[in-house]
């Protein structure tokens, strides 16, 4: 019973994300199969609904999203994003910036520990976040609802914002302007997926993404097409990875962080904000695209961000490869930088 309730769960999630993704589509509303999934679901869990998203599913769609994403790395683009390597790390370096500097004001308002709210501040996989600020001596539970707030947040604030200021670029969508070969689509997601495995036991929690993007950005720059991603399986897979955005907001988990939720929302507005004069600052010092540069460095997740550009025209390959750097600098730095910092810091006892 408790195996078939599960079922039940998850798919009434997958349906829900399902109906949300079609309404936001019907409503012509932007990225909408990622965003409808996500309000409607996320709807459900605060309302104490059900709704339920598989994780298995969520993975092999991320082996959908990466292999349309890396159809952008074409052999011009490849030599030019190499070129492009002290944009792309000083714009990762100035965004992870932003969120050390907010880290301590959180720490302050909230009455956290300094090493909750740095890695709180900082863009990251909830998980991962979490699990950092634990081995750190931080709470994780405040940490992995201020990441999923900030993903939610960015996801459905951003695109809409983007729209109405009528950002957009003229690059076309690769992925369905390319024909659709099932079994050479089919070779390019197996070999993805055996890549993400091996990637994903290496310790690389992102490897369900990063291991297809690889695989199809690699082959795509070396001039071999392989195939193009039907609009059809890429919405299937955005209602996958909606529905488990949304499946992450916890109801108890807000209740009983409810003191803690609003000094978040504030510090995820101010991250936002702080991050697009980045942007700004970034596109008049380079010359790039104003919306290359704001979506590039969002303090959302690579898949949504990336999204989002290729529905507005713009210039994914950049946009990816902005994400990828700070994901990269995220792993690598941010451990190492908070012990530099704050090692001999006493952590206050919460209500001090």
């Amino acid at each position: 019973m408790p195996k078939l309730s599960h079922f039940y769960r998850l798919l009434f999630g997958t349906a829900l994300g399902a109906v949300g993704g079609s309404v936001f589509a019907y409503l012509h509303l932007p990225l909408p199969w990622l965003i409808g999934s996500l309000v409607f679901v996320a709807a459900a869990r605060v309302a104490g609904l059900p709704a339920g998203a598989s994780r298995r599913a969520r993975q092999g769609a991320f082996g959908v999203v990466g292999i349309a994403l890396g159809l952008y790395f074409t052999p011009a683009t490849a030599a030019l994003l190499a070129r492009e390597a002290p944009l792309l790390i000083g714009a990762a370096f100035a965004t992870l910036l932003v969120g050390a500097a907010l880290a301590p004001v959180l720490a302050k308002v909230a009455k956290l520990d300094i090493a909750t709210a740095w890695f709180a501040s900082l863009p990251g996989g909830a998980a991962d976040m979490a699990m950092l600020a634990e081995a750190h001596g931080g709470e994780p539970a405040p940490v992995a609802v201020a990441q999923i707030l900030r993903v939610c947040f960015v996801v459905i604030i951003t695109p809409n914002l983007m729209v109405l200021s009528g950002l957009h670029g003229d690059h076309q969508t690769l992925s369905t302007v390319i024909p659709f070969d099932p079994l050479a689509f089919g070779l390019v997601y197996l070999a993805s997926l055996i890549a993400a495995v091996l990637l994903v036991r290496m310790g690389v929690r992102a490897g369900w993404l990063l291991a297809p993007l690889a695989v199809s950005a690699t082959l795509t720059a070396c001039g071999v097409q392989t195939s193009g991603v039907p609009g059809w399986l890429s919405a299937t897979a955005q209602i996958f990875l909606g529905s488990n955005l949304g499946a992450g907001i916890d109801r108890n988990a807000l209740s009983r962080l409810r003191r803690f939720v609003p000094f978040a929302v504030l510090e995820i507005v101010a991250l936002m904000v702080l991050c697009a004069l980045v942007g700004v600052g970034l596109a008049w010092l380079t010359g790039k695209p104003l919306g290359d540069m704001l979506l590039g460095t969002s303090p959302g997740g690579v898949t949504e961000m990336s999204l989002t550009g290729k529905g507005l025209g713009l210039d994914v390959a950049i946009i990816v490869t902005l994400h990828i750097t700070r994901i990269f600098l995220v792993t690598m730095l941010t451990p190492p930088i908070f012990r530099l910092l704050h090692a001999h810091r006493p952590h206050p006892a919460p209500g001090e």
